[in-house]
């Protein structure tokens, strides 16, 4: 019976390992892909602040809200919408002095901020000085989008896909294999980068505040696991 015992157990074991070394050994080849399209950027936003001090609460708030009342005047008779201004903060917090060891209060800071959308960027430069000219003491944070991405990255895509499958290709020659069917494509992420500069904004005064559109990097990133024949 002892006998019987451990031949099963033996045969198990066997077994066992063989299964552990089928899974280990899949016959498969990994490979990562990537690729870029630049677009042209077409919108644009900026964040317009206007921060004020004042020893009451009530002044400071008063303050702001006179300035970025100018501000959002200024930019709606350059032609920004309504639509195309949106609040992005509001705060009010007290202030101190720190030049000593033991800091005083000395009034209250009131900061109020927008961003605004700018559609047509040959404006940007323009806007951003009426902005700043209206009362805006805290702008900042000039970001450029555009309405291409989706196409733009759908060839990305595409492109990585191809990349991977050659990467694949060229390492299974290697073994002296070859590239089988496709078991899985995983996409594992985009990227949005502002790449080189290519052109800049259209400025009409000398001493306009100078902006560059650059352009707008789209990349994809695939992962393909394919079989080994």
């Amino acid at each position: 019976m002892k006998k019987l015992f451990a031949v099963l157990l033996a045969l198990s074991l066997c077994l066992f390992t063989a299964a552990a070394l089928a899974e280990g050994d899949d016959n498969t080849v990994s490979a990562i892909g990537a690729a870029s399209v630049n677009i042209q950027p077409d919108t644009a936003t900026f964040t317009a602040g206007v921060n004020t001090q004042a020893d009451k609460v009530a002044d400071a708030q008063a303050a702001n809200a006179k300035a970025m009342q100018a501000v959002l005047e200024a930019l709606k008779k350059q032609g920004v919408a309504d639509a195309d201004m949106q609040t992005q903060s509001f705060s009010v917090s007290p202030s101190y002095d720190y030049s000593t060891s033991n800091p005083t209060p000395t009034g209250y800071t009131v900061n109020n901020t927008v961003i605004i959308t700018v559609r047509d960027l040959s404006q940007l430069s323009k806007l951003l000085d009426t902005a700043i000219a209206a009362g805006a003491n805290d702008t900042y944070g000039v970001t450029f989008t555009s309405s291409q991405y989706d196409a733009a990255y759908d060839q990305a895509l595409q492109a990585a896909v191809q990349s991977a499958l050659h990467k694949a290709d060229v390492m299974a020659k290697a073994l002296n294999r070859e590239v089988g069917a496709v078991q899985t494509v995983t996409e594992t992420g985009d990227t949005y980068l502002m790449a080189a500069s290519s052109k800049s904004a259209d400025m009409s005064a000398g001493d306009a505040t100078p902006i560059q559109n650059g352009v707008l990097g789209v990349t994809a990133n695939v992962t393909v696991v394919a079989e080994l024949k």
